[in-house]
């Protein structure tokens, strides 16, 4: 009987992180008549000021405004949208 509620459970996990995938709004690249600022907020990502860094390793000591995407900082615009074309889901 526990069998049962297990895999019911886990049915129904796997149907809600299924469901959460294909609801994600999509990551937008176009950034035609769009800021850096506005790509990155319309994207759900945060603007800030800090050191540019890629997963959590400073590149440099200078402060920039720019994106901050997951433990990633870009400063520049090009180097965002590539990361953003190259994430599993978009």
């Amino acid at each position: 009987m526990k069998r049962v509620y297990v895999v019911a459970i886990a049915l129904v996990l796997i149907v809600l992180i299924g469901a959460l995938i294909a609801l994600r709004k999509p990551r937008s690249t176009d950034i035609t008549g769009l800021t850096f600022e506005e790509l990155c907020t319309k994207n759900g990502d945060q603007w800030m000021e800090m050191e540019p860094m890629i997963k959590n390793k400073k590149l440099s000591t200078e402060m920039c405004f720019g994106c901050m995407i997951a433990d990633n900082h870009f400063c520049k615009s090009d180097e965002y949208i590539v990361y953003i074309k190259n994430l599993p889901f978009k």
